[in-house]
């Protein structure tokens, strides 16, 4: 059981089960439906993502230590070994890319694409430049184009495009807020952040104006394409003005580690009501 807990954090689950979703949302948004790549999609996304996330903490496992954030992980720790993690992360890279070829060539290779960004690109630019987030980004913004082709779209229709853009735009407050909260640490570590360029008043302003930016761009989903129900366009509207009230309050009246928490806790949830919203929309 300790050794099963282990695999599991080394995998990052809860990350890779939120990649699969936002690979989910792709399909349902294209196909209305499931379909009989639904669950190859399902099955070698997150087995591709946990592979991706395990072979970064093997590629990291040096700063880790260095990190209260991240020492506990299971290979600073000492609960799982280098080359077993390695393996572990071969095999999930390995399992998941045959799988989705099951569901297309074009999912498998956007697929490997991403582990590509994430684990050649991203994790090596961590450490030389801040701008390492930008390829981050783009990790993030494909795997709801798998999940659009698995189900058999067309890679450049304006309406993944849309959804890919949304979900690029989203990850760089993810970054910047994990940044706010633990950019000593990173800095100690070794890693670039934006704290060599900006204060942390810079950096809220920023992720403010980018989130307030993300959030009309949402609303702009009819122009490419996204016929959302008139109820839910107005759901998200008006959640769209709280969020963005919250987040200046928290932001901008407060200093509490555990509301600048909150924050980040908002940001992806708000994020997941977005997706939810999404394959609901495309059902009905």
């Amino acid at each position: 059981m300790g050794f099963a807990s282990s695999v599991f954090k080394l995998i990052k689950y809860k990350l890779s089960l939120a990649v699969t979703l936002s690979a989910v949302a792709g399909y349902f948004i294209f196909t209305g439906r499931t379909g009989p790549n639904f669950l190859l999609l399902i099955g070698g996304v997150f087995c591709l993502a946990g592979g991706s996330a395990a072979l970064n903490q093997v590629q990291e496992r040096n700063r880790d230590r260095l990190m209260n954030r991240t020492k506990y992980r299971p290979i600073p720790s000492g609960k799982v070994r280098p080359l077993a993690a390695l393996v572990i992360a071969i095999g999930f890279c390995a399992g998941g890319s045959l799988i989705l070829w099951e569901a297309g060539t074009l999912p498998v290779l956007l697929g490997l694409l991403n582990v590509l960004l994430y684990n050649g690109l991203y994790t090596n630019l961590k450490p030389r430049t801040s701008f390492a987030v930008l390829p981050g980004g783009l990790v993030g913004a494909i795997p709801p184009v798998i999940g659009w082709t698995a189900g058999g779209g067309p890679l450049f229709d304006p309406i993944i495009l849309f959804v890919a853009t949304l979900m690029f735009l989203w990850q760089m407050p993810h970054f910047w807020l994990l940044i706010i909260r633990y950019g000593k640490e990173y800095e100690a570590a070794g890693f670039a952040t934006l704290h060599r360029k900006l204060d942390d008043n810079q950096i809220k302003r920023l992720v403010f104006w980018w989130m307030t930016i993300s959030l009309v761009f949402l609303l702009s989903a009819p122009l490419f394409g996204i016929i959302l129900q008139p109820w839910l366009f107005i759901t998200l509207a008006v959640m769209n003005l709280v969020f963005i009230g919250f987040f200046y309050l928290i932001l901008f009246r407060t200093t509490s580690e555990k509301m600048l928490r909150l924050v980040f806790i908002l940001t992806n949830l708000f994020l997941t009501i977005v997706l939810l919203a999404l394959i609901l929309n495309s059902v009905m």
